[in-house]
């Protein structure tokens, strides 16, 4: 059975998504942008454990496993939060928006390409297979 990708081209629609903040000016934008984004976001949180345990051969390890993996996607958001708010900062009264924004469609198109090239190294290429 071959299964399409999809952690990756999440997080590669959540960067551009990221990157349409930049032109939006209007409520009706912010809305749009949110709904898609909130959409798209959701293999974010719904897929790593299945990933954890699909991944795990033993599966008396799999708590174990999901244990360190979000420990090490912790990291992400201890530096992400910070990152951007010195990003963001407020030089003279004026936070820049479109410099986070850029970081963040940024750091989100990025872990889709790693997230995409980890899948061809996997499968040796191939793109819809079983992991």
């Amino acid at each position: 059975m071959s299964l399409p990708p999809v952690l990756a081209p999440g997080a590669i629609i959540c960067g551009g998504l990221t990157y349409a903040m930049i032109g939006v000016n209007s409520l009706a934008g912010i809305v749009i942008i949110t709904l898609l984004y909130g959409f798209f976001s959701g293999v974010f949180i719904a897929l790593p454990p299945v990933c954890f345990v699909r991944l795990t051969e033993d599966k008396r390890k799999v708590g174990t496993r999901m244990g360190m993996g979000f420990a090490i996607l912790g990291f992400g958001v201890l530096a992400g939060g910070p990152g951007g708010g010195a990003i963001l900062g407020a030089h003279h009264g004026v936070q820049n928006w479109t410099q986070l924004w850029v970081y963040g469609g940024t750091m989100a198109v990025g872990s889709g390409v790693l997230l995409m090239s980890l899948r061809m190294w996997l499968t040796k290429g191939k793109l819809w297979v079983k992991i």
